[in-house]
């Protein structure tokens, strides 16, 4: 190409070859008039060569740049994220994970932000969805605004779902400035991202949904309801403080609220299957000596106190 693309839109690809397909055909198809602004970059860690002919049936239909790379042997979750976006010349980067995908009009509406707002950080609305891709919630702002770097991460750091991946569009300079993913933080790293992002340029926040966020048995984020995750989680807290931005109040404050609500996500993803062990399982975490010490956020109490009496009637 003859100039560098506006946006780069990052696949990073494992053994889901029809969500993938899902997920690609939502980039190409009605797209082609940005072809020259928009570029694709695919990184495959999957076991099997389903998703490159997949994308080789899809792609030949983009006239625009399409990067594809295959792992033969895998790379992990964390550095194949980081694979993707080093492989970028977009000005701006959407990492897309195979089991999502773009909403009608997304793209209209990411590069329109982008020549509106000049800021490095933005944070659209998203759809969360079934694996039928039947809409459970929407996600939305309801006015565009700006929030400073301390008001960016009260709101991050109070909710467990502020930020869902593929509805945040992060200019690549912003990545080089302060760095890829960083695979010690292991799950959570993606709040670690956000957290220094956030610190630094604050987000601006868009009313537009453009993504769909599917939920399901088959998601890496299923497993990350156990001790080691909120221990991750109370070290990013830790870090959190020496930035020196929030006070020990809103800190504790904006832990509780995030904690219980991890845990009780996680519990309900359980019950809601009929998981009943797994879900005391969860429910256990709240036993953690950092978690039992905070205050339980009147948000939550109701919630916790009927999981509570559920969980400890499994004991019996």
């Amino acid at each position: 190409m003859s100039h560098s693309p506006i946006l780069s839109i990052c696949i990073p690809a494992y053994n889901r070859p029809l969500w993938f397909h899902r997920a690609l055909e939502s980039i190409v198809i009605g797209n082609k008039e940005f072809e020259s602004s928009v570029e694709i970059v695919i990184t495959d860690d999957s076991s099997t060569q389903e998703c490159e002919e997949i994308m080789r049936q899809v792609c030949c239909q983009w006239s625009g740049q399409c990067i594809y790379e295959h792992h033969p042997v895998r790379l992990g979750m964390v550095e194949n994220w980081n694979r993707a976006i080093s492989l970028t010349t977009g000005q701006y980067i959407v990492v897309l994970h195979d089991d999502d995908f773009l909403l009608k009009d997304a793209i209209t509406n990411i590069l329109a932000t982008i020549k509106a707002v000049n800021h490095p950080v933005l944070l659209f609305g998203v759809e969360v969805v079934d694996e039928q891709e039947r809409v459970m919630k929407r996600q939305i702002f309801k006015e565009n605004q700006w929030l400073s770097p301390r008001d960016a991460l009260i709101s991050l750091l109070s909710n467990s779902s502020f930020v869902r991946f593929p509805a945040i569009v992060v200019a690549r300079s912003a990545f080089a400035e302060m760095g890829m993913f960083r695979t010690e933080w292991r799950e959570p790293c993606d709040l670690d991202m956000w957290i220094r992002l956030f610190s630094r340029y604050g987000v601006y926040c868009l009313q537009d949904v453009t993504t769909a966020y599917r939920v399901h048995d088959q998601a890496l984020t299923m497993g990350v309801f156990n001790e080691q995750t909120i221990n991750l989680l109370l070290g990013l807290f830790a870090e959190v403080k020496q930035l020196n931005i929030l006070s020990s109040e809103e800190i504790v404050s904006c832990k509780a609220l995030f904690l219980y609500q991890f845990i009780l996500a996680g519990a309900w993803r359980q019950l809601k299957r009929g998981r009943l062990q797994e879900f005391r399982r969860v429910m256990e975490l709240m036993d953690i000596s950092e978690v039992k010490n905070l205050p339980c956020p009147k948000k939550w109490w109701m919630l916790n106190s009927i999981f509570r009496v559920l969980s400890n009637g499994l004991r019996i």
